[in-house]
């Protein structure tokens, strides 16, 4: 196998993978978006309900939560979900440029080994 021939391969392998990584990503971003929206709208429900507590599933039982605790917690959780999704994002555009600058490589050994 020539080393062009070796390097494409490689080149094509690192692709694929950064793609696949990519679809994970994008796929977690998702993820934590609709978590979030649903937080949300279960906030609001509960708002919305006028009771002064709800029951938190913890395992298999329920814990009677204060509300005020309980959107605190929720709170909590939005803030973490905000802080994965900039990792997650910045994780997104380190593979988009990966992949953009990879098959940029490969043109150009394809065009320059087609010209020889």
């Amino acid at each position: 196998m020539s080393d062009i021939t070796k390097m494409v391969t490689e080149m094509q392998v690192q692709l694929r993978t950064h793609q696949v990584e990519l679809q994970k990503t994008l796929s977690a971003i998702d993820s934590v978006s609709r978590n979030n929206t649903v937080i949300e709208n279960s906030m609001q429900d509960i708002k919305k309900g006028g009771q002064d507590y709800v029951w938190e599933a913890v395992g298999r039982s329920f814990v009677k939560t204060g509300i005020p605790e309980y959107e605190s917690q929720m709170k909590n959780q939005i803030r973490d979900n905000i802080d994965m999704m900039n990792s997650l994002n910045k994780k997104k555009h380190y593979l988009e440029t990966s992949i953009k600058n990879t098959i940029d490589s490969l043109k150009k050994v394809v065009v320059n080994n087609q010209s020889t």
